[in-house]
């Protein structure tokens, strides 16, 4: 594991490739003002203001140097930035070159965001927030790429692709997990999940026999990649991790974040009231969901022990996570039956309706 990894959640990048960045954007860098964010799990994200009071996101990526995941999240906020929806994706201010991101010299790709008015919903307005969930689902249905743009971003059933340093090999995981002392701080919380992503392995396989709808999706639309002003959804976040992937995987997404809280399951219901109104299922996603939610939060924890190895980020990021982890597939295993019922329900009334 590279020691030279960014101190979990607060990456920053040396002032001369930030500057390097802005200079692709902007003509007087030096009367630029810049400071930090709270946000950037993954990457560098930095506020920028102009001498004239404009306000930007500078987003230098973090990602490995993969340029192609870059060229396909823009290639789809491209064609979403076409459609007719009720709240705002991601909009680039165009370079000096005329183009949506950069490649700096550390082979890493820089882009600037025009900034989305509104804070992190939370847990506030969650029908809203599954009514814009279930709307962009939809929306993203009618994406297509182009022939050859393939996703970089592998779908959450190949879950030990989610990150290049896996690649695939789940014994790479598996391995780390055992021999790395810096999981026995979470030894217990890492056990038992290794032990739940055993046994969904053999669930994936009979989830592919039965081909769950596929399509398009952001792949990481939680509460905190949403903004609202009020009740209302001022825009969705993040678009870095889209994929071609089971349907129902938006929804599961979404849903592991509430799982987290300490009474789930009103919000859950409230969140799925709202997604019901925009977004379609059929009874094998639904049955699917309690799974589809655990797969969610088993990826995370994989692509967070990708990221150590490749020393793109600490082991911190998953060892102070992982007890939060295991909390939520324990709050699922136990509640499949409310899962399910509960989206069947809502999407049995507005059939009825």
């Amino acid at each position: 594991m590279s020691s030279s990894a960014p101190k979990t959640g607060f990456h920053t990048v040396e002032e001369a490739l930030r500057d390097e960045a802005l200079a692709k954007f902007f003509d007087d860098v030096a009367a630029l003002k810049v400071t930090p964010t709270t946000g950037g799990v993954n990457n560098v994200v930095q506020y920028v203001e102009t001498p004239a009071g404009d306000r930007y996101i500078l987003r230098v990526y973090n990602n490995g140097n993969k340029s192609e995941k870059v060229r396909f999240e823009h290639e789809i906020l491209g064609q979403l930035s076409t459609q007719t929806l009720s709240f705002e994706v991601p909009k680039t201010l165009p370079s000096k070159s005329g183009r949506p991101h950069e490649l700096l010299s550390s082979g890493a790709e820089a882009c600037v965001f025009h900034v989305i008015p509104g804070s992190l919903a939370k847990t506030t307005s969650p029908e809203e927030v599954g009514r814009a969930t279930g709307e962009l689902c939809s929306a993203m249905a009618s994406v297509t790429m182009p022939p050859n743009m393939t996703p970089p971003i592998a779908p959450y059933f190949e879950l030990f692709k989610v990150h290049h340093a896996i690649g695939g090999d789940a014994e790479i995981f598996y391995k780390e997990v055992a021999s790395n002392p810096e999981f026995n701080k979470c030894r217990e919380s890492i056990d038992f999940l290794v032990g739940e992503i055993r046994k969904i392995e053999a669930k994936l396989a009979e989830y592919l026999k039965e081909g769950l709808p596929m399509q398009m999706i952001h792949g990481d639309l939680h509460y905190d990649n949403v903004m609202v002003v009020g009740d209302d959804v001022s825009g969705l976040l993040d678009f870095e991790f889209c994929a071609y992937d089971w349907r129902a995987m938006e929804l599961a997404v979404a849903l592991s974040k509430y799982v987290s809280e300490d009474e789930p399951l009103p919000l859950v219901e409230r969140f799925v009231s709202g997604y019901c109104q925009k977004g379609v299922l059929t009874e094998s996603e639904i049955a699917a969901i309690p799974d589809l939610i655990n797969l969610r939060i088993f990826s995370n924890a994989v692509y967070f022990t990708g990221r150590a190895i490749a020393g793109e980020d600490t082991l911190e990021s998953l060892t102070s996570r992982a007890g939060a982890y295991a909390k939520r597939v324990r709050w699922v295993n136990a509640n499949r039956d409310a899962l399910a019922n509960c989206i069947r329900t809502k999407m049995a009334a507005l059939v009825a309706a």
